[in-house]
Protein backbone atom coordinates (compact mmCIF):
# COMPACT_ATOMS: atom_id res chain seq x y z
CA UNK A 1 0.00 0.00 0.00
CA UNK A 2 1.35 3.44 -1.00
CA UNK A 3 2.53 5.79 1.73
CA UNK A 4 0.23 8.59 2.85
CA UNK A 5 1.93 11.44 4.70
CA UNK A 6 0.69 14.74 6.13
CA UNK A 7 2.59 17.96 5.38
CA UNK A 8 2.16 21.20 7.31
CA UNK A 9 3.67 24.62 6.51
CA UNK A 10 4.90 26.38 9.69
CA UNK A 11 8.03 28.37 8.72
CA UNK A 12 7.89 30.22 12.04
CA UNK A 13 8.97 27.02 13.79
CA UNK A 14 12.25 28.56 15.04
CA UNK A 15 10.33 31.35 16.75
CA UNK A 16 8.05 28.75 18.30
CA UNK A 17 11.05 26.74 19.52
CA UNK A 18 12.61 29.88 21.03
CA UNK A 19 9.33 30.69 22.77
CA UNK A 20 8.93 27.12 24.02
CA UNK A 21 5.18 27.31 24.66
CA UNK A 22 2.72 24.76 23.31
CA UNK A 23 0.28 27.64 22.78
CA UNK A 24 2.70 29.91 20.87
CA UNK A 25 1.17 32.08 18.15
CA UNK A 26 3.46 34.00 15.75
CA UNK A 27 2.91 37.73 15.10
CA UNK A 28 -0.11 38.51 12.93
CA UNK A 29 1.87 39.23 9.75
CA UNK A 30 3.67 35.89 10.03
CA UNK A 31 0.34 34.14 10.62
CA UNK A 32 -0.82 35.68 7.34
CA UNK A 33 2.32 34.40 5.61
CA UNK A 34 1.71 30.86 6.88
CA UNK A 35 -1.91 31.04 5.75
CA UNK A 36 -1.21 32.51 2.29
CA UNK A 37 1.63 30.05 1.52
CA UNK A 38 0.17 27.03 3.33
CA UNK A 39 -0.15 24.80 0.25
CA UNK A 40 3.54 25.04 -0.74
CA UNK A 41 4.50 21.60 0.67
CA UNK A 42 2.57 20.12 -2.27
CA UNK A 43 5.97 20.03 -4.00
CA UNK A 44 7.04 17.13 -1.77
CA UNK A 45 3.82 15.16 -2.17
CA UNK A 46 2.32 12.31 -4.11
CA UNK A 47 -1.39 12.09 -4.85
CA UNK A 48 -1.73 9.87 -1.76
CA UNK A 49 -0.48 12.58 0.61
CA UNK A 50 -2.26 15.38 2.46
CA UNK A 51 -1.40 19.05 2.97
CA UNK A 52 -2.89 20.65 6.07
CA UNK A 53 -4.36 24.02 5.11
CA UNK A 54 -7.25 26.22 6.17
CA UNK A 55 -6.90 28.06 2.83
CA UNK A 56 -7.77 25.33 0.34
CA UNK A 57 -7.17 26.13 -3.35
CA UNK A 58 -10.08 26.06 -5.76
CA UNK A 59 -10.53 23.17 -8.16
CA UNK A 60 -9.82 25.57 -11.05
CA UNK A 61 -6.42 26.50 -9.61
CA UNK A 62 -5.60 22.86 -8.92
CA UNK A 63 -6.38 22.04 -12.54
CA UNK A 64 -3.98 24.76 -13.72
CA UNK A 65 -1.27 23.27 -11.51
CA UNK A 66 -1.84 19.81 -12.94
CA UNK A 67 -1.64 21.21 -16.47
CA UNK A 68 1.71 22.76 -15.47
CA UNK A 69 2.90 19.24 -14.64
CA UNK A 70 2.54 19.05 -10.85
CA UNK A 71 1.14 16.07 -8.98
CA UNK A 72 -1.16 17.35 -6.24
CA UNK A 73 -2.08 15.84 -2.88
CA UNK A 74 -5.35 16.28 -1.04
CA UNK A 75 -5.74 19.68 0.63
CA UNK A 76 -7.56 19.32 3.95
CA UNK A 77 -8.23 21.36 7.06
CA UNK A 78 -7.39 20.06 10.52
CA UNK A 79 -10.92 18.86 11.32
CA UNK A 80 -11.08 16.84 8.10
CA UNK A 81 -7.77 15.12 8.85
CA UNK A 82 -8.70 14.46 12.47
CA UNK A 83 -11.89 12.72 11.31
CA UNK A 84 -9.95 10.03 9.45
CA UNK A 85 -9.47 6.60 11.11
CA UNK A 86 -6.40 5.31 12.93
CA UNK A 87 -3.37 4.32 10.82
CA UNK A 88 -4.46 6.70 8.05
CA UNK A 89 -0.98 8.28 7.89
CA UNK A 90 2.54 6.93 7.66
CA UNK A 91 4.20 10.09 9.00
CA UNK A 92 3.73 13.80 9.60
CA UNK A 93 6.13 16.31 8.07
CA UNK A 94 5.73 19.87 9.34
CA UNK A 95 8.07 22.49 7.89
CA UNK A 96 9.78 22.13 11.26
CA UNK A 97 8.96 20.59 14.62
CA UNK A 98 8.35 22.73 17.71
CA UNK A 99 6.36 22.37 20.94
CA UNK A 100 3.53 24.34 19.29
CA UNK A 101 3.54 22.07 16.20
CA UNK A 102 3.37 18.97 18.39
CA UNK A 103 0.38 20.43 20.23
CA UNK A 104 -1.46 21.43 17.05
CA UNK A 105 -0.86 18.03 15.42
CA UNK A 106 -1.37 15.88 18.53
CA UNK A 107 -4.56 14.19 17.27
CA UNK A 108 -3.00 13.48 13.87
CA UNK A 109 0.08 11.94 15.48
CA UNK A 110 -2.15 9.32 17.08
CA UNK A 111 -3.38 8.30 13.61
CA UNK A 112 0.11 7.44 12.33
CA UNK A 113 1.56 3.95 12.00
CA UNK A 114 3.90 2.50 14.63
CA UNK A 115 7.06 3.23 12.64
CA UNK A 116 6.49 6.98 12.97
CA UNK A 117 5.34 6.71 16.58
CA UNK A 118 8.71 5.11 17.38
CA UNK A 119 10.75 7.83 15.64
CA UNK A 120 12.71 10.48 17.61
CA UNK A 121 10.47 13.30 16.32
CA UNK A 122 7.21 11.78 17.60
CA UNK A 123 7.56 13.65 20.90
CA UNK A 124 9.29 16.95 21.70
CA UNK A 125 12.32 16.73 23.97
CA UNK A 126 14.30 19.59 25.49
CA UNK A 127 17.44 18.59 23.61
CA UNK A 128 15.67 19.09 20.26
CA UNK A 129 15.94 22.83 20.84
CA UNK A 130 19.70 22.57 20.33
CA UNK A 131 19.15 21.49 16.72
CA UNK A 132 17.72 24.94 15.94
CA UNK A 133 20.29 27.12 17.68
CA UNK A 134 22.99 28.97 15.78
CA UNK A 135 25.46 28.13 18.54
CA UNK A 136 25.05 24.45 17.57
CA UNK A 137 25.78 25.35 13.94
CA UNK A 138 28.87 27.24 15.14
CA UNK A 139 30.02 24.18 17.11
CA UNK A 140 29.50 22.05 13.99
CA UNK A 141 31.60 24.50 11.95
CA UNK A 142 34.36 24.43 14.55
CA UNK A 143 34.33 20.64 14.28
CA UNK A 144 34.73 20.83 10.51
CA UNK A 145 37.68 23.23 10.85
CA UNK A 146 39.36 21.08 13.50
CA UNK A 147 39.25 17.92 11.39
CA UNK A 148 41.90 18.46 8.70
CA UNK A 149 39.95 21.00 6.61
CA UNK A 150 40.91 21.76 3.00
CA UNK A 151 42.95 24.92 2.55
CA UNK A 152 40.02 26.70 0.88
CA UNK A 153 37.81 26.51 3.98
CA UNK A 154 37.28 29.70 5.97
CA UNK A 155 40.02 30.51 8.48
CA UNK A 156 39.24 30.29 12.20
CA UNK A 157 39.82 34.01 12.81
CA UNK A 158 37.07 34.80 10.27
CA UNK A 159 34.23 32.84 11.89
CA UNK A 160 31.67 34.03 14.41
CA UNK A 161 31.54 33.95 18.19
CA UNK A 162 28.87 34.26 20.89
CA UNK A 163 28.23 37.67 22.42
CA UNK A 164 26.10 38.39 25.47
CA UNK A 165 26.25 42.19 25.78
CA UNK A 166 26.44 45.41 23.78
CA UNK A 167 29.90 45.99 25.28
CA UNK A 168 31.22 42.72 23.82
CA UNK A 169 29.86 43.62 20.41
CA UNK A 170 31.46 47.08 20.52
CA UNK A 171 34.80 45.44 21.29
CA UNK A 172 34.36 43.12 18.30
CA UNK A 173 33.56 46.11 16.08
CA UNK A 174 37.02 47.53 16.79
CA UNK A 175 38.57 44.53 15.02
CA UNK A 176 35.83 43.64 12.52
CA UNK A 177 33.67 46.18 10.74
CA UNK A 178 31.14 45.62 9.24
CA UNK A 179 29.85 42.99 11.68
CA UNK A 180 26.93 40.62 11.14
CA UNK A 181 24.75 39.97 14.21
CA UNK A 182 22.40 36.98 14.32
CA UNK A 183 19.73 35.92 16.79
CA UNK A 184 20.22 32.34 18.07
CA UNK A 185 16.97 31.24 16.41
CA UNK A 186 15.34 32.84 13.37
CA UNK A 187 14.69 31.87 9.76
CA UNK A 188 15.10 33.05 6.15
CA UNK A 189 17.49 35.81 7.10
CA UNK A 190 15.20 37.28 9.74
CA UNK A 191 16.81 38.00 13.09
CA UNK A 192 19.90 39.41 11.36
CA UNK A 193 21.43 42.88 11.48
CA UNK A 194 24.51 44.10 9.66
CA UNK A 195 26.37 46.74 11.69
CA UNK A 196 28.21 48.88 9.15
CA UNK A 197 29.44 51.63 11.48
CA UNK A 198 32.20 51.22 14.05
CA UNK A 199 29.85 52.27 16.87
CA UNK A 200 26.40 51.02 17.82
CA UNK A 201 23.56 53.52 17.48
CA UNK A 202 20.42 53.63 19.63
CA UNK A 203 18.44 51.45 17.21
CA UNK A 204 21.22 48.81 17.15
CA UNK A 205 21.35 48.74 20.94
CA UNK A 206 17.58 48.36 21.24
CA UNK A 207 17.55 45.46 18.79
CA UNK A 208 20.50 43.76 20.50
CA UNK A 209 18.96 44.19 23.95
CA UNK A 210 15.67 42.74 22.72
CA UNK A 211 17.35 39.62 21.32
CA UNK A 212 19.50 39.18 24.45
CA UNK A 213 16.41 39.46 26.65
CA UNK A 214 14.56 36.83 24.60
CA UNK A 215 17.38 34.40 23.75
CA UNK A 216 20.35 35.36 26.02
CA UNK A 217 23.04 35.64 23.32
CA UNK A 218 23.87 36.63 19.76
CA UNK A 219 26.26 35.27 17.17
CA UNK A 220 28.62 37.98 15.87
CA UNK A 221 30.41 37.29 12.57
CA UNK A 222 32.83 39.32 10.45
CA UNK A 223 31.20 40.52 7.22
CA UNK A 224 32.44 38.51 4.23
CA UNK A 225 32.69 39.52 0.56
CA UNK A 226 30.07 37.08 -0.67
CA UNK A 227 30.15 35.59 -4.15
CA UNK A 228 27.52 32.82 -3.86
CA UNK A 229 24.93 31.83 -1.26
CA UNK A 230 24.28 28.10 -1.37
CA UNK A 231 22.69 25.41 0.72
CA UNK A 232 23.56 21.72 0.90
CA UNK A 233 20.37 19.65 1.11
CA UNK A 234 20.07 16.38 3.01
CA UNK A 235 17.41 14.03 4.29
CA UNK A 236 17.76 12.13 7.56
CA UNK A 237 16.14 8.75 6.97
CA UNK A 238 14.29 6.54 9.43
CA UNK A 239 17.39 4.42 10.03
CA UNK A 240 19.49 7.52 10.91
CA UNK A 241 21.25 7.41 7.54
CA UNK A 242 22.04 10.71 5.83
CA UNK A 243 21.00 11.07 2.18
CA UNK A 244 22.63 13.90 0.21
CA UNK A 245 20.11 15.45 -2.20
CA UNK A 246 22.25 18.11 -3.87
CA UNK A 247 22.88 21.83 -3.45
CA UNK A 248 20.79 24.90 -4.15
CA UNK A 249 21.87 28.46 -4.89
CA UNK A 250 19.77 31.23 -3.45
CA UNK A 251 19.60 35.02 -3.41
CA UNK A 252 19.25 37.42 -0.48
CA UNK A 253 18.75 41.15 -0.15
CA UNK A 254 21.35 43.53 1.29
CA UNK A 255 20.30 42.57 4.83
CA UNK A 256 20.69 38.83 4.26
CA UNK A 257 16.96 38.07 3.99
CA UNK A 258 15.90 35.31 1.59
CA UNK A 259 14.56 36.44 -1.81
CA UNK A 260 14.52 33.37 -4.03
CA UNK A 261 16.24 30.20 -5.25
CA UNK A 262 17.70 29.62 -8.72
CA UNK A 263 16.21 26.85 -10.85
CA UNK A 264 18.88 24.75 -12.63
CA UNK A 265 21.59 27.33 -11.79
CA UNK A 266 24.49 27.81 -14.17
CA UNK A 267 27.67 28.56 -12.22
CA UNK A 268 29.17 29.98 -15.39
CA UNK A 269 26.72 32.86 -15.20
CA UNK A 270 27.38 33.51 -11.51
CA UNK A 271 31.15 33.24 -11.28
CA UNK A 272 34.01 34.04 -13.67
CA UNK A 273 34.59 31.24 -16.21
CA UNK A 274 38.07 30.52 -14.87
CA UNK A 275 36.61 29.71 -11.44
CA UNK A 276 33.76 27.37 -12.44
CA UNK A 277 35.71 24.10 -12.31
CA UNK A 278 37.32 25.13 -9.01
CA UNK A 279 33.92 25.99 -7.54
CA UNK A 280 32.37 22.68 -8.57
CA UNK A 281 35.28 20.82 -6.97
CA UNK A 282 34.86 22.86 -3.77
CA UNK A 283 31.11 22.25 -3.65
CA UNK A 284 31.41 18.52 -4.29
CA UNK A 285 34.16 18.04 -1.69
CA UNK A 286 32.33 20.16 0.90
CA UNK A 287 29.12 18.16 0.48
CA UNK A 288 31.03 14.96 1.27
CA UNK A 289 32.74 16.52 4.33
CA UNK A 290 29.43 17.83 5.71
CA UNK A 291 27.64 14.54 5.05
CA UNK A 292 30.30 12.58 6.93
CA UNK A 293 30.13 15.01 9.87
CA UNK A 294 26.33 14.88 10.02
CA UNK A 295 26.43 11.09 10.31
CA UNK A 296 28.34 11.47 13.60
CA UNK A 297 26.17 14.29 14.96
CA UNK A 298 22.98 14.61 16.99
CA UNK A 299 21.15 15.58 13.81
CA UNK A 300 21.29 11.93 12.75
CA UNK A 301 20.02 10.78 16.15
CA UNK A 302 17.35 13.37 16.96
CA UNK A 303 16.08 14.57 13.57
CA UNK A 304 14.11 12.98 10.73
CA UNK A 305 13.26 14.48 7.36
CA UNK A 306 14.84 17.31 5.38
CA UNK A 307 17.84 19.28 6.59
CA UNK A 308 19.73 22.14 4.94
CA UNK A 309 23.22 23.45 5.65
CA UNK A 310 23.61 27.06 4.47
CA UNK A 311 27.06 27.92 3.18
CA UNK A 312 28.82 30.70 1.32
CA UNK A 313 31.58 31.08 -1.25
CA UNK A 314 33.37 34.38 -0.72
CA UNK A 315 36.39 36.32 -1.86
CA UNK A 316 39.32 36.87 0.48
CA UNK A 317 42.08 38.94 -1.07
CA UNK A 318 42.64 37.05 -4.36
CA UNK A 319 41.33 33.68 -3.19
CA UNK A 320 37.92 32.01 -3.25
CA UNK A 321 37.07 30.46 0.10
CA UNK A 322 34.16 28.40 1.43
CA UNK A 323 32.26 29.08 4.65
CA UNK A 324 30.83 25.52 4.83
CA UNK A 325 28.33 26.00 7.66
CA UNK A 326 26.73 29.38 8.27
CA UNK A 327 23.77 27.65 9.85
CA UNK A 328 22.01 24.28 9.90
CA UNK A 329 18.28 24.25 9.26
CA UNK A 330 16.86 21.07 10.78
CA UNK A 331 13.63 21.52 8.86
CA UNK A 332 12.37 21.96 5.34
CA UNK A 333 13.60 25.04 3.50
CA UNK A 334 12.95 26.90 0.27
CA UNK A 335 16.06 25.42 -1.33
CA UNK A 336 14.94 21.82 -1.03
CA UNK A 337 11.40 22.86 -2.01
CA UNK A 338 12.84 24.33 -5.21
CA UNK A 339 14.76 21.11 -5.89
CA UNK A 340 11.50 19.15 -5.81
CA UNK A 341 9.80 21.73 -8.05
CA UNK A 342 12.71 21.39 -10.51
CA UNK A 343 11.82 17.75 -11.05
CA UNK A 344 8.72 18.86 -12.98
CA UNK A 345 10.63 21.37 -15.12
CA UNK A 346 12.56 20.68 -18.32
CA UNK A 347 16.25 20.18 -17.42
CA UNK A 348 17.36 22.86 -19.92
CA UNK A 349 15.06 25.50 -18.43
CA UNK A 350 16.45 28.11 -16.07
CA UNK A 351 14.77 30.63 -13.81
CA UNK A 352 13.85 31.33 -10.21
CA UNK A 353 11.53 30.32 -7.45
CA UNK A 354 10.56 33.51 -5.64
CA UNK A 355 8.40 34.69 -2.77
CA UNK A 356 6.18 37.77 -3.01
CA UNK A 357 5.09 40.22 -0.32
CA UNK A 358 2.91 43.29 -0.77
CA UNK A 359 -0.35 44.89 0.27
CA UNK A 360 -3.53 42.82 0.41
CA UNK A 361 -4.43 41.81 -3.16
CA UNK A 362 -1.09 42.87 -4.70
CA UNK A 363 -0.06 39.30 -5.46
CA UNK A 364 -3.26 38.71 -7.43
CA UNK A 365 -2.60 41.85 -9.51
CA UNK A 366 1.04 40.91 -10.06
CA UNK A 367 0.34 37.27 -10.91
CA UNK A 368 -2.47 38.00 -13.39
CA UNK A 369 -0.23 40.47 -15.22
CA UNK A 370 2.74 38.08 -15.33
CA UNK A 371 0.58 35.19 -16.53
CA UNK A 372 -0.48 37.32 -19.49
CA UNK A 373 3.05 38.49 -20.27
CA UNK A 374 4.79 35.14 -19.74
CA UNK A 375 2.40 32.33 -20.57
CA UNK A 376 3.73 28.85 -19.76
CA UNK A 377 5.46 27.06 -22.62
CA UNK A 378 6.33 23.37 -22.73
CA UNK A 379 9.08 21.32 -24.34
CA UNK A 380 9.00 17.52 -24.50
CA UNK A 381 5.94 17.61 -22.26
CA UNK A 382 7.61 19.57 -19.47
CA UNK A 383 7.43 23.19 -18.38
CA UNK A 384 10.14 25.18 -20.15
CA UNK A 385 9.37 28.89 -19.85
CA UNK A 386 6.81 31.30 -18.48
CA UNK A 387 5.27 32.28 -15.15
CA UNK A 388 3.43 29.89 -12.83
CA UNK A 389 1.86 30.94 -9.51
CA UNK A 390 2.43 28.22 -6.91
CA UNK A 391 -0.20 29.49 -4.50
CA UNK A 392 -3.59 30.73 -5.63
CA UNK A 393 -3.67 34.50 -6.24
CA UNK A 394 -6.59 36.08 -4.39
CA UNK A 395 -7.80 39.45 -3.20
CA UNK A 396 -7.01 38.42 0.40
CA UNK A 397 -3.34 37.48 -0.09
CA UNK A 398 -0.38 39.60 0.94
CA UNK A 399 2.10 36.80 0.25
CA UNK A 400 2.65 34.69 -2.83
CA UNK A 401 5.07 32.24 -4.41
CA UNK A 402 5.83 31.58 -8.06
CA UNK A 403 8.34 30.30 -10.57
CA UNK A 404 9.51 32.42 -13.46
CA UNK A 405 11.39 30.66 -16.26
CA UNK A 406 13.37 32.19 -19.13
CA UNK A 407 12.11 32.26 -22.69
CA UNK A 408 12.55 29.13 -24.82
CA UNK A 409 15.81 28.98 -26.75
Amino acid sequence: MAEANVYYFNPTCELAVANGSFSYQPPLLLQEMERDLSILPFAFCTENDFVLTENQPTLAFQQKMRIAGFTLPQFCNLAELESLPSNSFDAIYPWGWSPAAHFKLKNLKEKCIDKFRESPVFNWKDEHKLLFERSTSLDFLNGLLANNPPDWFIKREMIGSKATSCEEIELLLRDHSPLVLKAPMSSSGRGIQIIRNIKLNTSNKQWISGILKQQSYLIAEPYLEKLIDLSFQFRVLSNSKIEYLGFSIFETNSNGQYRGTLIHPDLGKIAPDENVFELMEMISATAKIISDALKKSNYANWHRGFLGVDAMIFKHQKDLLMQPCIEINSRMNMGVLTMFIEKQIHPDATGKFELFYGKTGDFETYALKQMQLKKPQFSEGRLYSGFVALVEPSKQNKFGAYISLGEAK
